[in-house]
């Protein structure tokens, strides 16, 4: 073998050797889909396009990619992970699972579950979801999520009024909803244990509901600016009084919680985030100087706090010790 050759021989191995586990690392950590090149932190529903949108980049210094061409339109979509999505699309009878790695992305139907509901949710850890559908008066309960979803539960809601909010526990055997009836509000919880549906409290305006990890549930109320606990929402159910106006939560639009037990709060009128303890005793208060519109889950404890495309998009990294408020700039031409 000449010196020459040797040398392009040489030159080959080093390149992969540095190339693959890059690759390998990228591949491993589900970052990279299908028409999409670079890092993916999560997608946002263009409601403009009617399709997804991928967030480019490391969280922090990310950008807004262009709406991906699925080949159909999307009217509803909630994220679960950067990798899943349950949607509705337009042409579509029943609900779809998105996976996002495949090439080209596939859907799969969600049987027996009908698209157009006015209220979906995921779990805390998304292993679980409730969907809503005012026509058929009716909340289907999904478990196996993401890859192996099925109805674990349909619960009849044609006695009450329609919804409004609702959260659901990891394991898909506890509900807590609003709805409102002859112009009142009233909080419910529903349990897989008790096959019944309770009244836990009358309402003024619930802003949110998220379930904690031991099956509590944290609601806030924008009507009475006051965030409220059950801390065992699918049996005793007693309610305790957490933060209220005095604190600094100001009309209320959402509510999460963190992998470590810790709750948010979105204040709309204040344009602050809220930070409780696992126990609900206040930690801290950031201001994003934005317009909260509620609280909208992307990715591993990481939530949109906005939801307009031709201005800066404001995300509550929830995901850490300490809470940070990240943006996403609106890119050129679209402002």
């Amino acid at each position: 073998m000449n010196s020459a050759l040797l040398g392009r021989v040489v030159t080959f191995i080093l390149c992969l050797l540095l190339i693959s586990p890059v690759a390998s690392s990228a591949a491993s950590a589900g970052q990279f889909v299908t028409g999409v090149s670079g890092p993916v932190a999560g997608y946002i529903l263009d409601s403009n396009s009617g399709n997804l949108r991928p967030i480019l980049g490391i969280l922090g210094s990310s950008t807004l990619g262009k709406p991906m061409d699925l080949g159909y339109t999307l009217d509803q979509a909630l994220t679960l992970g950067p990798r899943f999505a349950i949607v509705s699309a337009s042409g579509n009878a029943e609900l779809q699972i998105l996976d996002l790695e495949t090439s080209p992305p596939s859907a799969a139907a969600i049987a027996g579950v009908p698209s157009g509901p006015s209220v979906a949710v995921a779990s805390l850890h998304a292993t679980s979801a409730a969907v809503y559908h005012p026509e058929a008066r009716q909340v289907w309960i999904l478990t196996g999520l993401p890859q192996k979803p099925k109805v674990s539960h349909s619960i009849d809601l044609s006695l009450l009024g329609q919804v409004k909010q609702m959260a659901v526990r990891d394991d898909g055997q506890v509900l807590v909803f609003s709805a409102i009836d002859r112009g009142e509000e009233s909080l419910y919880a529903w349990s897989a244990a008790l096959e019944s549906i309770r009244v836990l409290t009358p309402t003024v305006s619930i802003g949110g509901i998220a379930m904690t990890g031991n099956g509590g549930a944290i609601v806030a109320d924008r009507g009475t600016n006051e965030v409220f606990a059950f801390w065992d929402a699918g049996g005793a159910s007693i309610r305790q009084f957490l933060v209220g106006a005095e604190d600094g939560v100001a009309s209320p639009v959402g509510v999460a919680v963190s992998a470590s037990g810790r709750i948010h709060i979105a204040n709309s009128a204040s344009s602050t985030t809220m930070t409780l303890d696992p126990g609900g005793r206040f930690l801290s208060i950031q201001n994003c100087g934005c317009d909260i519109s509620g609280v909208y889950p992307l990715k591993d404890f990481v939530y949109r706090l906005t939801n307009r495309m031709d201005r800066t998009i404001f995300l509550l990294d929830a995901s850490t010790a300490e809470d940070r408020l990240l943006f996403i700039p609106t890119p050129e031409g679209e402002r």
